[in-house]
């Protein structure tokens, strides 16, 4: 391997008048020529011709045997020859370990220095991601909880002494979790001011049961919660009568009636708004009983129209729904205490004018 000649002394740092020109004697390092290439780079390898080392090898033994030879006092010349032969085959020796260690260093050498690029750490296995749930799935369970709190609410109330705090929490529960139905099937519905406006038909029935079992709630509580939230009720029941009138047995046009009816008048309770949707129901839904049975217990009694409740209390006393059947019932016995005996000449706020 050549040296630059930018790293040898100066007197023999010469600019060689071309890039083909060959370095002799002592301008090459060790009289070696770096050849016509030019010199040797950083990283690169290239083949050098190396000058007759055997032939200077012998001048250094020939050299050393002879100041050997003088140096001793009985010393011969067949002494001379035989010392100068061991020495050199010594250095022969030397040169032919020489020769097979360098090629196994650089050998070793280049598999220390791999330029291959180290194999990347194995990747960590996937998780496991949950698939996501389906929207109309989860709003069928809420639904089926909505319905079933519904019912027990129902069963609730037929008692002669019906728990209120229990009918309030099933109530709630009850909302809740018709909110959650169509909250998953219209989630753009959620949080707005009118979520009935965004609602569909097949979330008449879930937005119908919150706004059921919240006016529910809020008779268990007093006038002051059901008044405080008579608009969304009322929003919610009409948005439910537009997309499906006949559920529930037109239970939209029952419920609205009836909220009409319970509210006082300087919270929006009107008689007539009350009458209008609760015949509206009658006329849509004939044979539910319980339409007749809500017309005569509110706006019957309410406006004083005794002929009215008398109709529609006996309809509903003869259904074939025992609850009804016995709640009406006992309405009819009630009759003198709801009516008093004067009443009947008299005209009815609301009613027919005779």
């Amino acid at each position: 391997m050549a040296r630059r000649r930018a790293d040898l002394p100066r007197p023999h740092r010469r600019a060689a008048p071309g890039d083909r020109r060959l370095l002799r004697r002592r301008r090459a390092v060790g009289g070696e020529p770096e050849g016509r290439a030019g010199a040797a780079r950083p990283g690169h390898l290239r083949a050098v011709r190396v000058a007759a080392e055997r032939r200077r090898r012998r001048r250094r033994v020939a050299l050393r045997a002879a100041a050997v030879g003088t140096g001793s006092d009985g010393g011969t010349e067949a002494q001379v020859v035989s010392s100068a032969a061991a020495v050199e085959a010594a250095e022969e020796e030397v040169g032919v370990k020489r020769g097979t260690l360098l090629p196994a260093a650089l050998l070793a050498a280049a598999g220390c220095h791999s330029q291959k690029p180290a194999a990347p750490p194995p990747a960590s296995p996937p998780t496991r991601t949950a698939p996501a749930p389906d929207p109309a799935e989860r709003a069928r369970a809420h639904l089926g909880a909505a319905r079933d709190l519904r019912a027990r609410i129902a069963q609730a109330e037929q008692r002669l002494d019906p728990d209120t705090a229990a009918i309030a929490g099933d109530a709630q529960a009850c909302a809740a979790e018709a909110h959650q139905s169509w909250t998953w099937l219209y989630p753009e519905a959620a949080g707005v001011a009118d979520p009935g406006a965004k609602i569909g038909r097949e979330g008449a029935e879930p937005l119908y049961l919150e706004a059921v079992c919240t006016a529910i709630w809020a008779r268990m509580q007093g006038f002051t919660p059901l008044i405080e939230r008579r608009g969304e009720l009322m929003a919610a029941f009409g948005r439910v009568a537009q997309l499906a009138p006949d559920l529930d047995g037109a239970g939209a046009d029952r419920e609205l009636g009836a909220l009409y009816a319970a509210l006082p008048a300087y919270a929006g309770g009107e008689l007539d708004e009350a009458r209008r949707h609760l015949l509206a129901a009658v006329e849509r839904a004939p044979k539910e009983s319980r339409n007749h049975l809500v017309l005569a217990r509110t706006v019957a009694v309410k406006a004083q129209d005794r002929a009215l409740f008398r109709e529609h209390a006996a309809i509903a006393a003869s259904s074939g729904d025992p609850a009804v059947a016995a709640q009406a019932q006992a309405l009819l016995q009630r009759e003198r205490d709801l009516f008093g005996p004067a009443e009947a000449a008299q005209p009815i706020p609301g009613g027919p004018q005779k």
